[in-house]
């Protein structure tokens, strides 16, 4: 069926605008629901009408629809996005992962295929970039930059800057992937800081992989344009980070679990700056957990800001990513 469009068409957009003027019916209208609103961290009560792939408005009182769903004051939230996992590492293929994790409301992921990388390369990360084009789950990508992660392993393939400069080219690939070699990065090797300048050149994003750092190694991998990092495990190293400018990536996975010793962290003062990731699942804890999802009902359980929670799954990642009408309720997303 070939790659879908990942932004809107222009009749899509024009069907949408006349819906949501009043002159055109829409498709879907979903009343009297509890809409959660991301960008201010709140929630309202509110319609929403959608046209097409697209939600058309969102307000009180909205009718014209061909369809209406009386929600009677349930909860409206966006699609959740895991910002950073590895599905290679669920154990299960990415169709099988989209059965789980779809009816529990996460609609995407940033996924980093290093592992594929490692026993495939170039031609593993086209595999998964094509297999996963039809799911029902949206499935980014970020190139993987340590393949093989370091000089001591034998891996299945070598993959270097120009195999990663040709999937950059890709509309679903979002970023270089963790920079796992934080040492080198911090030496200063040129061939490592080529990659993180590699997605500069892009305009997108390099990520992160910097456990335990502080001091000036954090300030040295961070000046070398890295993003993020998901690796931090205590509130001092979080709050390190975040200071620091990266993109604070929480993760609760299977074999990590760091939301705990974080959640003071996910604050509504941070705003954009504090995503939610699972990094690996297995599939006994997906199946009992979910994937993302399962980390905003932890943090809401453990006192955390309920809509700021829906927040740290949705729009902040969205935003991280530059992933366009994505991660929000509201007119011109895709609903």
């Amino acid at each position: 069926a070939g790659e879908p469009p990942t932004l809107p068409t222009p009749d899509e957009v024009a069907a949408a605008v006349a819906v949501a003027s009043g002159r055109r019916s829409g498709d879907l209208l979903l009343r009297g629901g509890r809409v959660v609103d991301v960008f201010t961290s709140s929630v309202i009560e509110a319609d929403v009408l959608v046209a097409g792939r697209l939600i058309a408005a969102v307000g009180q009182g909205l009718s014209g629809a061909r369809e209406v769903v009386d929600l009677r004051g349930s909860y409206v939230t966006p699609g959740l996005i895991d910002g950073h996992v590895h599905l290679e590492s669920s154990l299960v293929t990415p169709g099988a992962y989209a059965d789980v994790v779809v009816p529990r409301g996460v609609t995407g992921v940033v996924c980093d295929p290093h592992e594929i990388a490692n026993v495939a390369g170039e031609a593993g990360v086209r595999w998964l970039l094509d297999s996963t084009s039809s799911l029902p789950l949206d499935v980014w990508v970020t190139v993987p930059s340590c393949v093989p992660s370091t000089a001591l392993e034998t891996a299945g393939a070598e993959f270097g800057l120009s195999a990663m400069a040709r999937l950059m080219d890709h509309p679903r690939v979002v970023g270089v992937a963790e920079l796992m070699s934080f040492p080198a990065v911090v030496a200063g090797e040129p061939s490592v800081l080529a990659k993180a300048a590699l997605a500069a050149s892009r305009g997108l994003v390099a990520e992160g992989h910097a456990p335990g750092l502080s001091g000036r190694e954090l300030q040295a991998y961070l000046a070398a344009g890295i993003a993020s990092d998901h690796e931090a495990t205590t509130l001092q190293e979080g709050l390190e980070k975040l200071r620091a400018g990266a993109f604070l990536m929480v993760r609760e996975g299977s074999v990590a679990r760091d939301l705990a010793a974080l959640l003071p962290l996910v604050d509504p003062r941070h705003g954009d700056r504090v995503g939610f990731v699972t990094d690996d699942k297995l599939p006994h804890d997906l199946l009992a957990e979910g994937g993302v999802d399962h980390v905003v009902r932890a943090a809401i359980a453990g006192g955390a800001d309920a809509a700021y929670a829906v927040r740290c799954a949705t729009w902040n990642n969205a935003r991280h990513y530059c992933l366009a009408r994505r991660g929000a309720v509201a007119p011109g997303y895709f609903a």
